[in-house]
């Protein structure tokens, strides 16, 4: 018993501290302890999990390996530790979350590329 437990603690200080996580086998965002709620707030929660799913094999197929400009976003503590959650719960990268945030915030709100573009052709 006790070697099991040794193994397991190697097992993680292991992939710890080389980037690798190791998923657990149960989905950490459809397990939100509401499986006795229903009618319309059971539907509610299964859409936001099913959005919250979606939006999180988005990110990992979000391929960001020929980005090559670093950027030092600065966040507050709490969305850092929201972002550590995030990485132990789905296995996401930081930089992986940052970086298509940003691309999803453009492809969401054209209007921003416009006024940038309006913005510099009126920049005198």
């Amino acid at each position: 018993m006790k070697t099991q437990m040794k193994s397991l603690a190697d097992e993680l200080r292991k992939s710890i501290g080389t980037g690798e996580v190791i998923p657990s086998n149960k989905d950490p965002v459809a397990g939100d302890g509401d499986e006795n709620l229903s009618g319309v707030k059971g539907d509610l929660v299964s859409a936001k999990a099913k959005k919250s799913l979606e939006i999180i094999s988005r990110m990992r197929d979000f391929d960001c390996s020929d980005q090559k400009h670093l950027l030092h976003p600065r966040l507050d503590a709490r969305t850092v530790q929201l972002l550590g959650r995030l990485k132990l719960a789905a296995g996401l990268d930081m930089n992986r979350v940052i970086a298509f945030s940003i691309v999803y915030l453009f492809e969401k709100h054209p209007e921003i590329k416009s006024f940038i573009k309006e913005s510099l052709e009126n920049f005198e």
